[in-house]
């Protein structure tokens, strides 16, 4: 699999199909996961079954866009010219309200980035897509 960019120098997702939905509701606006029917478990990376009791009655919720920041590591060393301009930047797992976890972006200082801080999510463009950054949470 090659890594694509748009014009702008952002690397592009490889999107499989079974994440279409995610996709579309970036391009409209909304953050959006996997819930199962069966077990109520929620699901991220998308399946086309559920990982936890193999259902395939699989639904997509919109997601309040909120959680707690669970790991993170802070980039130094851009890998393309694009990611060089803004180092550093900050990247991380959010363990998001709804009970899965995401890999993003954590907009805020390197320094200030801590396990457990609070933090929302909001879309920027990154080349031909729509994508969710986190930054810190107003006080809940």
């Amino acid at each position: 699999m090659s890594v694509t960019y748009s014009p702008d120098g952002w690397p592009q997702p490889y999107r499989l199909l079974v994440a279409q939905p995610y996709w579309e509701a970036l391009a409209a606006g909304q953050l959006k996961f996997q819930r199962c029917g069966s077990c109520s478990q929620a699901i991220w990376p998308p399946h086309s079954f559920c990982p936890h009791c193999e259902s395939t009655s699989l639904e997509w919720q919109v997601s309040g866009g909120r959680g707690t920041i669970y790991s993170y590591s802070t980039v130094m060393r851009g890998p393309t010219p694009v990611w060089a301009a803004i180092v550093p930047y900050t990247v991380g797992f959010v363990q998001m309200d709804e009970g899965y976890f995401l890999f993003t972006q954590i907009d805020a200082p390197p320094e200030a980035v801590q396990i457990g801080k609070r933090v929302k999510a909001r879309l920027v463009q990154r080349g031909e897509q729509k994508l969710p950054i986190f930054s810190f949470a107003d006080s809940e």
